[in-house]
């Protein structure tokens, strides 16, 4: 009985366990040959360590356990690479949270900042934060920082779970800090600590000391992360010093100015225009909420020679602000609200503590998508700044490469040994860019959800409402009277919205990427009527009948998504086929809209010659006997009722 009860004891602790550090947002770095800490969130029966990561073998290593606390060593002639913590063979996992490498030389890093996954501006942000993510991908950087507001609500979970589903494809070490949106609805970081990881922290890189803070809902730093921060600095006195924090400690918009700071005193100072002309300087002032560890911050950040301290938060960004050296930049929003200069930033930090910073590479108009299915998946990339040698993270084991627009020629397909995802290489050129990877076999589905108004009235503002998915490709996007739409992310799960100005009653046709067409109709058309009828019909949509019939398909198992991260509690997936991101089929590439846009022309009103069975829209409304007539048979038969009770009673 004593060993059953032991027995249950460990598969629940086992059960109840995840990592709590490190995360694939703060992964934990290592050289051969040494050990590192894993921290559960309860104590658990532990069998197995092991590394795991695409192209190589599981490495297994030698551990020991104390409480919630694994230590394990890395074996001496372990590749050098980004790698999954496996726990039990998987029962406890989280992907990319352990970096093995050697870095000694220049740190190439990209700052992503305010994402905030569920806006929806000119396109859906998701859009701006996986071109960011095949940037990142693309190009030769060492490490990517996100610097906050990755999620627009932090109360919705959706919007983190969107956000990891993609960053977490980025094939290098990716580090991130929680901003005020973060904040929003879940001010204690629930959600943030279960998809993405601690709200603080630091790593030894090499000859470097990365340190992430947490400036809250409010903007400002307190006393506990002060001391924390002061705690690191002070145990490594001799890195060169790079800190992330969402809110600018200083910031100035478009400016370039090198200032001197000599103790508390010149906080006034460096709050007041020395021109007079604004009322404002160089201080964020959410900081002097808590102005004593705001000094604080900046005695340490002088004291110790912080080289960089990296900020977002303010949407137009472009600031940098040299002070005694350390040099604060403040880089614009990659998805968020702003006007049309939407982008990034790229710097270089060399051992020395010299610290170049790039310009602003400004993105408003280009975005890229990435879906997948059971047979294969797409990746639609519209942009100048991405191409070359791309490597992505995908699910699945899919079989060659084609290229739909653009060229693409696979490099290598690396598998990972645990079957997450596989890794591949492909050199890209063109522009757009749209490939397939695997069997390119598209069987999409569209329904109508929904028309309103749904009698409209010229002038009318018309908003047609689509769900589209595909099991086997997933969907890039659609053609909506010949304008590409891309989806819209006002839920976990997308939702194409086609908007125009109503005229006349017309026509309007659908079609997925490698699907035929549909038609539905928008307003009732005038008929005459050959024998008066009070029998009202709803004007809704109807599809045109089809011509033909669609091929057959085959469904299979969709393959889960690139391993979701998870915490303290595991991370929630998504079935990859409703996951709209954008992707592109062996048609014209039709002129791209934008989501949601309003055209101002009436649709056209020919209706295709091939339409697909496969499409729904809303029925219309059954005819039936007049609301008059129905109200006066009810009114009969109940007074008939009283009349008959009064005559009993009398």
């Amino acid at each position: 009985m004593r060993s059953l009860f032991s027995l249950f004891l460990s598969t629940a602790l086992l059960i109840a366990a995840s990592i709590v550090d490190p995360r694939w947002g703060a992964p934990i770095y290592v050289t051969p040959g040494s050990s590192f800490n894993i921290t559960l969130d309860a104590p658990a029966a532990v069998n197995s360590v092991a590394l795991a990561a695409p192209g190589t073998p599981l490495i297994q290593l030698k551990f020991t356990t104390s409480g919630n606390v694994i230590t394990a060593n890395i074996p001496p002639d372990t590749p050098l690479g980004l790698y999954d913590i496996v726990i039990n063979g998987g029962e406890i996992y989280e992907p990319k949270a352990v970096w093995v490498g050697n870095v000694t030389g220049p740190l190439k890093i990209l700052q992503l900042t305010d994402v905030h996954v569920g806006v929806e501006l000119d396109m859906a942000s998701l859009y701006r934060l996986i071109h960011g993510v095949l940037y990142a991908n693309a190009m030769p950087f060492d490490v990517v920082f996100f610097t906050g507001d990755h999620a627009d609500v932090g109360g919705q979970a959706w919007h983190h779970i969107l956000f990891v589903r993609y960053a977490s494809t980025i094939t290098k070490p990716v580090f991130v800090i929680p901003g005020n949106h973060e904040h929003a609805g879940d001010d204690s970081l629930v959600n943030y600590r279960r998809y993405q990881g601690l709200p603080y922290w630091y790593r030894v890189v090499g000859p470097y000391l990365i340190i992430g803070l947490d400036s809250g809902h409010d903007g400002y730093l307190t006393d506990e992360q002060v001391k924390f921060y002061e705690s690191a600095l002070k145990k490594y006195p001799d890195k060169v010093k790079i800190v992330l924090v969402h809110h600018p400690p200083f910031y100035l918009l478009n400016g370039y100015v090198v200032e001197t700071y000599r103790g508390p005193q010149d906080v006034d100072r460096l709050n007041k225009d020395p021109t007079g002309k604004r009322p404002y300087y160089l201080v964020y002032t959410s900081y002097l909420q808590n102005r004593p560890a705001f000094e604080k911050f900046l005695n340490l950040t002088i004291r110790h020679k912080v080289a960089l301290v990296m900020a977002g938060h303010v949407h137009s960004g472009n600031s940098t602000i040299i002070i005694n050296g350390t040099y604060f930049v403040t880089t614009r929003t990659l998805g968020g609200s702003i006007d049309t200069s939407h982008g990034f930033r790229t710097y270089v930090v060399f051992p020395n503590g010299t610290v170049k910073v790039d310009p602003e590479v400004w993105t408003y108009k280009k975005f890229a998508v990435v879906t997948w299915g059971s047979k294969a998946a797409q990746i639609y990339i519209d942009s100048d700044v991405v191409s070359g040698t791309l490597a992505v993270d995908l699910p699945g084991d899919y079989a060659g490469v084609k290229a739909l627009n653009g060229t693409a020629e696979l490099v290598k397909a690396e598998k990972h040994p645990l079957g997450k995802y596989t890794r591949y290489v492909i050199k890209l050129s063109g522009q757009p860019i749209w490939v397939v990877v695997g069997e390119y076999a598209p069987a999409p589905k569209i329904t109508v959800e929904r028309i309103l108004p749904r009698s409209p009235t010229p002038r009318d503002l018309v908003t047609v409402t689509i769900r589209a998915e595909d099991p086997n490709v997933g969907i890039p996007f659609l053609v909506v009277n010949g304008t590409r739409l891309l989806a819209s992310y006002l839920e976990e799960q997308p939702a194409y919205l086609y908007k125009f100005i109503y005229k006349t009653p017309t026509t309007v046709p659908i079609q997925a990427p490698g699907g035929t067409p549909i038609t539905i109709q928008i307003g009732q058309p005038t008929t005459t009527q050959t024998t008066p009828t009070t029998t009202t019909t709803t004007p809704t949509t109807t599809t045109t009948p089809t011509t033909t019939t669609p091929p057959a398909t085959t469904q299979t198992t969709t393959p889960t998504p690139t391993p979701t991260p998870t915490a303290t509690t595991s991370t929630p997936t998504s079935t990859p086929t409703t996951t709209s991101t954008p992707t592109t089929t062996p048609t014209p590439t039709p002129t791209p809209s934008p989501t949601g846009a309003v055209s101002t022309s009436t649709p056209a009103a020919a209706t295709p010659t091939v339409t697909s069975s496969v499409a729904t829209a809303a029925p219309a409304a059954p005819s039936g006997l007049p609301v008059e007539v129905v109200a006066l048979v009810a009114i009969a038969v109940v007074g008939a009722v009283v009349l008959a009770l009064l005559a009993r009673k009398r």
